[in-house]
């Protein structure tokens, strides 16, 4: 194999290298996309990602040129556009880094308004393709035409884009990360930095070989014009392997820091995830303690006025007043022992039962302490059985809604039914008391439990109440 021919296999080894370095890049930025399209050091990465895969692909069109040896026209105009169109998008991604869309852009003293940016990329890009089409107009050879074409998108379009993203993204950095992790992502962008400012040289400046401003320059005392793809090439630098390391480069940085912020949002959000589970827990302790020790406090503070009163009216018959105090001590022990359980386990009382024997349970003790004339129903048969926790729910509503009977109902009778349909189950508890003429919708612990265990169930919460006509709530539980 000869010099020359080894020299083009090389050529054609490293281009491939650069084509495959910028379709990572875009490839990864696709990834990240979605992830982090929230985050304004984010935005515009789609920008960037579109020039990676034009990059990449105006720098296989050579490789697939190469092993047939022959000219296609179209592929070599398709590379030219995709160059423009790659570069365009790099340069986009630069202004909108450097000011955002929402700011008007200050070059000098000229001020463009805010999203004018795009107008003044999108003006660069027609312009560079009126210039293309007029050239060819004018009669001027298509090898020529892509030849100039090329030159004027790298120091129009990709040797600005390269400069102005660098700056942009370290001024970008230090406005939207908090001084706190900034640290975190610095090194990283930085790496970033350099690799777009080394492509505005090595992609921008220097270009194919020509005999035209800015590829050649006229200067006698010049002695070699750096600037050509071909020099460097002879003198031992591969530009091509250059270009690709600057896109490896920008690729690392890109996703680095994107990984090491998203990374932080993560645990920012498991946090936030901590609060939120500490924060029902709290509720739900609460509950469970207004809904079963504040009731049993409350319940034997009931029989131990029922004492005292028996002990007001007859001192005679004293068997009363000691059958009330012994239950109010046995209802305070088993309140003790449930606080205890309570403080060791964070678990409330599951009950086994089902539904009509816990109800009845229920119905049973309430009758015992408030003396209260008590009637159950039961309809129908309970063919679909209700989890453990469900059935939790449905005890501590009914639980809460005797209680409120006993403390402001000024009631006589109280009659619970419990209905089971062919979708739902139906609870409803009725007293003959003094009724309510307002809900206190949002007043009162009480009526906040039991609306807030029936939306757990996934149920229906009626009220039905009217001054003198006592009040029936009516829970609906579906399957």
């Amino acid at each position: 194999m000869s010099g020359s021919t080894a020299l083009a296999a090389d050529q054609l080894l490293l281009t491939l290298v650069h084509g495959q370095a910028f379709f990572v890049l875009g490839l990864s930025i696709v990834f990240l996309a979605r992830r982090s399209a929230r985050l304004e050091i984010a935005r515009g990465l789609a920008l960037l990602a579109v020039f990676g895969f034009c990059e990449a692909l105006a720098a296989w069109i050579p490789v697939w040129l190469a092993p047939s040896g022959v000219s296609a026209p179209w592929l070599a105009w398709s590379r030219l556009l995709l160059l423009g169109m790659g570069y365009a998008s790099l340069l986009a991604f630069a202004v909108q880094t450097y000011m955002p869309l929402d700011k008007p852009l200050v070059i000098g003293r000229v001020s463009i308004a805010a999203g004018g940016q795009w107008a003044l990329v999108g003006g660069l890009l027609a312009l560079w393709l009126l210039g293309l089409a007029v050239a060819r107009l004018v009669g001027v050879p298509s090898g020529q035409v892509r030849l100039g074409g090329e030159i004027a998108a790298r120091c129009g379009l990709a040797l600005p884009g390269g400069l102005v993203g660098a700056f942009g993204l370290r001024r970008q950095t230090y406005r939207t990360i908090e001084r706190e992790r900034l640290s975190l992502i610095k090194s990283h962008l930085r790496v970033t930095e350099v690799s777009l400012g080394l492509f505005a040289l090595f992609g921008g400046m220097v270009g194919p070989a020509a005999t035209f401003l800015p590829a050649h320059f006229p200067v006698n005392w010049l002695p070699v014009n750096w600037l050509n793809e071909e020099v460097l090439l002879q003198a031992g630098i591969p530009v091509s392997l250059l270009r690709g390391l600057c896109g490896i480069g920008i690729a690392y940085g890109v996703v680095r820091a994107l990984a090491v912020v998203l990374g932080e949002v993560e645990l920012w959000l498991e946090s936030v995830e901590r609060r939120q589970a500490l924060a029902r827990e709290r509720e739900r302790i609460g509950r469970e303690l207004h809904d079963g020790t504040i009731q049993s406090i409350y319940a034997a503070g009931l029989m131990l006025e029922g004492a005292r009163h028996s002990l007001d009216q007859t001192v005679a018959e004293p068997e009363a007043a000691r059958a009330q105090l012994t239950r109010a001590i046995e209802s305070l022990n088993q309140t003790i022992h449930d606080i205890r359980r309570y403080i060791f386990d964070l678990r409330g009382e599951m009950p086994d039962d089902d539904l009509e024997t816990g109800l009845r349970k229920i119905l049973k003790d309430f009758r015992v302490n408030t003396l209260l004339e008590t009637e159950f129903v039961v309809e129908g048969e309970d063919i679909r059985l209700l989890r453990g926790d469900r059935r939790q729910h449905v005890f501590q509503i009914a639980r809460e809604a005797l209680t409120n009977v006993a403390r402001h109902a000024r009631a006589r009778r109280v009659e619970v039914s419990l209905r089971y349909g062919a979708n739902a189950l139906q609870l409803r508890i009725s007293d003959d008391g003094i009724g309510l003429s307002a809900l206190p919708i949002d007043k009162g612990q009480g009526l906040r439990n039991i609306r807030e265990r029936a939306r757990l169930l996934d149920g229906m919460l009626d009220i039905e109440t009217a001054p003198d006509r006592g009040m029936t709530l009516i829970l609906t539980v579906p399957y």
